[in-house]
């Protein structure tokens, strides 16, 4: 019996240790964001102090909502030990500092739900007034809400934006939330607390008539530890008087000014074009989740200093084109070059190939030979390859993925779909120019090309069977065919080449004859 007593003491050690642990790397992570780097340089003498000129709230009767909790020195030299670590002082008065900013927010809201006012504490211990807390699991932002509750109170969260970050209509969401968990706990403060910030699950199993020191008793350590820390930060906060100490921060907010996005544009491209540190940028809009800012939201203004606007109003235009810079890489590539070798006296396919270091095989497929016989005179095509380094741009995705939520982003920024259906258009251009040329052939080729890209193309049928018809005219009007006598050194394919839209199989079909051709020789033309 007496080593599971040891055994279970141990393991509330732990809990409570794991419990500090993470509420000093909250408050750490609180203390060091942007608003409070810039009220520390606004006001570094607020800051400079020492742990000896504050008196803490020693041990006894603490109150929470309307029930009242015993806490004893242990715990209140564990939590003492949060707020001001090895006796530093600097982390609580950034926290305060923060609270003179939100907090008048969070009470009118709270009295606006007919909330119990210590329910305006709650971002305080969960997120140190963070609006940038990224917690364990889901939660986030100043209210730690979840994902799924967050959800639930229509907040958006996608690639682009993530409202839990912000503050006004975000409180909103949450003490709804809180609310309705209070409504669900049948009005106990204390249980919609701990279902708030652990899940309703936390609690469903625990006799609803148990209250207050009894309640705490039967939670796990980590909620009652919340729950015990929550009083003991109200009594703190309570103690200290900070009437005009920080007037300079609503300075501070004072010189943002919110900007109108009229063209999708990139967070980095605001400040590659303006001139100043992204991570500011991003520090000051922590709602601005994504990569894009992109028209028609306007439920969080993006927010700029007042030394900045004048230049993003005379740079808008450059900042929507802008585009990152895509450092150069060697890379080697295969260059191919076309050479034509005049078959000397004595010459055979095998020397040649040996020559230029090629198969007999290529030579005769680049040549349209059927046989290893050639004639002196005759000039063949041979292929040379030879690998050279290029300076080439680093491939980058700056392919926006999908957004939840936000309708019509797609069509304004490069995707896949977007690509190909750019390219069909490029392709349908050319079979029409191909059509104005009379090169018939040719937009039939292009129109087939198209419909495997694009099986469901409009316009694409329409434009090859104009030009099917064009062909069977053209063949069918003796008017338009032509004679041509071959020379010495000609072939098929450089005879195809002086007719636009003609090919070898074309003449071939025309004149019922093989790839072997003879000076002299009389051959159709059908145009």
């Amino acid at each position: 019996m007496v080593w599971l007593v040891v055994f279970l003491l141990s393991m509330s050690a732990s809990a409570q240790q794991y419990f500090v642990s993470s509420q000093n790397a909250i408050m750490q992570a609180a203390s060091q964001q942007w608003l409070c780097r810039e009220l520390r340089e606004v006001n570094p003498r607020y800051f400079d102090c020492e742990k000896s000129h504050w008196v803490l709230p020693s041990a006894g009767q603490f109150t929470l909502y309307n029930d009242t909790l015993s806490l004893t020195q242990e715990e209140v030299n564990r939590y003492a030990g949060v707020w001001f670590p090895s006796g530093d002082c600097k982390r609580f008065l950034s926290i305060v500092a923060l609270c003179d900013v939100y907090f008048p927010l969070f009470k009118r809201k709270a009295e606006l739900n007919h909330l119990h006012s210590d329910v305006s504490i709650l971002p305080v211990v969960l997120s140190g007034c963070n609006q940038q807390y990224q917690g364990d699991g889901d939660a986030a932002g100043l209210w730690a809400m979840p994902y799924l509750a967050a959800r639930k109170a229509h907040l958006r969260i996608d690639t682009l934006v993530d409202e839990r970050l912000g503050a006004d209509f975000t409180t909103d969401a949450a003490l709804q939330h809180f609310a309705y968990m209070l409504h669900v706990q049948h009005g106990d403060y204390l249980r919609a607390t701990v279902a708030y910030r652990y899940g309703a699950y936390v609690v469903s199993a625990i006799d609803t008539l148990t209250r207050g020191e009894e309640f705490l008793k039967v939670l796990p350590t980590d909620a009652a530890e919340l729950l015990r820390f929550q009083a003991y930060t109200i009594k703190l906060l309570r103690t200290v008087h900070t009437e005009n100490q920080m007037s300079n921060c609503f300075d501070i907010l004072g010189h943002q000014q919110p900007i109108i996005i009229e063209h999708p544009m990139r967070v980095a491209a605001v400040a590659a074009v303006l001139h100043t540190d992204e991570r500011r940028l991003r520090d000051t809009n922590p709602v601005y989740t994504g990569d894009y800012l992109v028209p028609g939201y306007r439920r969080v203004p993006f927010v700029l200093e007042d030394t900045l606007l004048g230049r993003f109003k005379l740079n808008a235009d450059s900042i929507a084109r802008w585009q990152p810079i895509r450092p150069k890489v060697s890379e080697e590539r295969w260059e191919t070059t076309w050479i034509n070798h005049r078959v000397g006296r004595g010459e055979t396919l095998g020397r040649i190939a040996e020559k230029y270091h090629v198969r007999i095989t290529d030579i005769k497929k680049w040549n349209k030979l059927r046989s290893d016989k050639i004639r002196k005179g005759q000039v063949l095509r041979i292929e040379q390859r030879k690998r050279v380094v290029v300076e080439v741009e680093k491939h980058r995705m700056d392919v926006m993925p999908e957004v939840v939520d936000s309708a019509g982003v797609a069509s304004l920024l490069p995707n896949d779909s977007l690509v190909a259906a750019n390219k069909v258009a490029a392709m349908l251009d050319q079979a029409r120019a191909f059509m104005k040329q009379k090169k018939y052939a040719e937009a039939k080729r292009k129109c087939n090309d198209i419909l495997k890209l694009d099986p469901q193309n409009a316009d694409a049928p329409s434009i090859r069977e104009e030009a099917i018809a064009a062909i069977a005219k053209q063949q069918s009007n003796p008017s338009k065919q032509k004679v041509y006598t071959v020379k010495s050194g000609d072939s098929l394919w450089s005879i195809a080449r002086k007719y636009p839209g003609v090919t070898e199989q074309d003449i071939m079909k025309w004149n019922k004859c093989g790839e072997r051709i003879q000076p002299g020789q009389k051959l159709i033309i059908k145009q």
